[in-house]
């Protein structure tokens, strides 16, 4: 049990509230039971997002082949824009209601939804009739009538989020897992079958709003809560505190993210950045999936734990070990196998991708820490240490693309590649001084996969090259063996090489996955014996 907590208990004073469902009794849960609400909550994630990563990635094969790059370079330049003015009303009250130590009452839950719901009518209003301008500023026509429609998916997703933060905090990982697949899958299906009726890019605008009202009712019906017009100043003022360090943080954030897609679409046009941003998808879809099913769980966790320094280093020791083992050999595979990846499974028409995506694949080794180092620090309560070194991020990536862009999109993934390096060497360095988490602490868990994967890489070109002659260098048979060849060589690395730490985190898992089956055996009703018949 990695995980303890010493702060005031709560309960729930709501005769509205239900075998408190909105929210879990954080000072009755023992470490005991956090540690294994956090295990638990990253096996349902990662087996959501295996699930939709594997729907996502035959999803992006189809519509790569039905769609043309300048088609998704409209939505891609929609979703900037509206991304950019979300930002703005995004205060972190999600994140504050999961972190909050106090109390959390149905008023907090209720204020919650009022605050973001008007903040997102404001922002609509403001795009709806702001359309035209984006759409000369960024030189893509069709904006003047797809953002407006595109736009609304955001007072859907209120109506999401707010009941899906409260699960996170009762630390109900199932349930989210559940609601965020279906609404995944939602997406695939119903953007695939209008893409093949002919609908082009509006196919990928009517599947975000479809998705996001099927994940508000999941969310709405499995805690049984719809917003009531309540809205309280004292629980404002709660949240508030919290939520606006983090605003400013993910506003940085966002434009760090982005900035280089504004730079593509004002200067190289729509269909350029579609293929940038296919690049950069392919390269994060294991690796953004990995990490995200991981880290909803690592902020609920660490803000439990948040004043056990000791237990944060060592569950944070163990979570880069985690998430390096799954993440490095995807990203070292990928870049080897870009070449014939990409003309025989998306078609020549994406040729373009292939040097930006093997680019991508370098700065997302040194990026797939992120996510978790700013989840520690502001589970933690370190949120203005994250909001420089954003700024800071936002400033040289800025710097970065406006050189790069001159050189096409090869030159910004290669700046991006750069400022990546940079960023990261500053992450750590505020973790190191505001946490007892040290340089060993980062980079000594990463060593192992680093390690097999480059040994990896080496096996795989050692059979690439014995094989040429025998098979096609760029087709089918060449690609599947490659992979195959990849799996098993790192795997048996591991055999071979059999480092400690690794050991002792597949032992962990062994111990749990059997506890796991056990009670789902229980709960199916195996190894019972049955009931005598008189």
């Amino acid at each position: 049990s990695q995980f303890t907590v010493h702060s005031s208990q709560f309960t729930v004073h709501s005769s509205q509230f239900t075998d408190n469902i909105f929210i879990s009794e954080r000072g009755r849960m023992s470490a005991k039971d956090i540690g294994k609400k956090a295990k638990l909550g990253v096996f349902y994630n990662t087996i959501a997002k295996l699930i939709a990563t594997f729907g996502q990635f035959f999803s992006v094969i189809i519509l790569a082949r039905l769609l043309h790059p300048e088609e998704y370079g409209i939505v891609t330049a929609g979703m900037l824009v509206i991304g950019a003015v979300t930002k703005f009303g995004e205060f972190g009250f999600h994140n504050g209601l999961v972190q909050r130590k106090e109390k959390v009452t149905e008023k907090h839950i209720n204020t919650l939804f009022l605050m973001d719901f008007g903040f997102k009518i404001i922002i609509w209003v403001a795009v709806y009739f702001s359309s035209a301008w984006f759409a000369s500023f960024l030189n893509v026509p069709e904006l003047t009538t797809a953002l407006p429609i595109l736009s609304a998916f955001m007072l859907l997703e209120c109506f999401a989020t707010t009941p899906k933060a409260v699960l996170r905090r009762k630390m109900d990982f199932k349930s989210t897992s559940i609601i965020n697949t279906t609404d995944k899958y939602v997406s695939i299906v119903s953007s695939i079958t209008l893409a093949y009726l002919g609908f082009g890019y509006w196919s990928l605008i009517y599947c975000k709003i479809l998705s996001q009202f099927v994940a508000a009712v999941m969310a709405i019906h499995k805690t049984k809560w719809f917003p009531k017009p309540v809205f309280d100043f004292k629980a404002c003022k709660d949240l508030f505190h919290f939520g606006v360090m983090v605003s400013v943080r993910n506003l940085f954030k966002y434009g760090s993210d982005k900035i280089d897609r504004f730079f593509i679409t004002k200067f190289l046009g729509p269909g350029p950045v579609a293929i940038y941003e296919k690049a950069f998808e392919l390269m994060r879809m294991p690796q953004k999936e990995i990490t995200r099913s991981v880290n909803r769980v690592v902020f609920s966790a660490f803000s439990r734990i948040q004043d056990e320094p000791e237990r944060i280093r060592r569950a944070f020791r163990k979570l880069l070990l985690t998430v390096s083992l799954l993440s490095f050999p995807m990203l070292f595979g990928m870049a080897y196998v870009a070449p014939q990846f990409v003309p025989l499974v998306l078609g020549d028409k994406w040729i373009g991708m292939v040097f930006p995506l093997q680019i991508m694949c370098v700065a997302g080794i040194l990026r797939s820490t992120d996510p978790f180092l700013n989840s520690l620090l502001t589970a933690t309560g370190f949120v203005k240490s994250t909001v420089s070194r954003r700024a800071i991020e936002f400033a040289l990536i800025a710097v970065a693309t406006w050189f790069g862009v001159k050189h096409g999109i090869e030159g910004v993934a290669v700046a991006i590649t750069g400022a990546a390096l940079v960023v990261t060497f500053l992450m750590v360095q505020i973790i190191t001084k505001v946490t007892n988490i040290g340089w060993a602490d980062y980079l000594g868990p990463q060593a192992p996969a680093l390690l097999t994967s480059a040994l990896m890489l080496a096996i795989i070109h050692i059979f690439t090259f014995s094989m040429n002659g025998v098979l096609d260098p760029a087709g089918f048979a060449m690609l599947i063996l490659q992979c195959v060849v990849g799996m098993l060589s790192y795997v048996g690395l591991h055999f071979i090489f059999r480092f400690k730490i690794v050991t002792e985190l597949i032992e962990e898992l062994m111990g749990d996955s059997k506890s796991g089956l056990a009670k789902i055996r229980s709960k199916l009703g195996f190894g019972k014996k049955k009931a005598s018949v008189a």
